[in-house]
């Protein structure tokens, strides 16, 4: 099943990963519940991982706003 499409603005961030790593995100993409790519499988990992740093207070929670298509903190 596809994602639905983002309505906000999507940033690029460009980072270096170990061979190793590329082959276990490649096993994710496999499994079929984690993208259709490489890059989309670590974009739902890091989701996922911030979502529990979120849960167990490792990170704090921000508040934001959506002004337009634009999400601001207030």
């Amino acid at each position: 099943m596809a994602r639905p499409s983002n309505t906000f603005e999507s940033l690029s961030l460009t980072i270096a990963i170990t061979p190793q790593m590329k082959v276990y995100l490649e096993d994710l993409v496999m499994k079929g519940t984690y993208g259709s790519s490489p890059a989309e499988a670590a974009r739902m990992a890091l989701s996922r991982a911030i979502d529990d740093m979120l849960d167990k207070g490792s990170l704090a929670r921000r508040s934001f706003q959506v002004q337009g298509t634009n999400i601001v903190q207030p």
